[in-house]
């Protein structure tokens, strides 16, 4: 069984949660980011 080993893990993939996971994995930290809905899907604006 393969296991991975995050140092965060977010959910929900929203802005605010995807623009946290880009950054905090710009500093180098394994990041999961997770959300319920699958990709792509429609914009929550306009």
């Amino acid at each position: 069984m393969n296991t991975k080993k995050y140092d965060i893990i977010i959910v929900g993939a929203g802005p605010a949660g995807a623009a946290a996971a880009y950054y905090l994995a710009k500093q180098g930290l394994q990041v999961a980011l997770i959300d319920k809905a699958t990709f792509p899907r429609e914009k929550t604006c306009g």
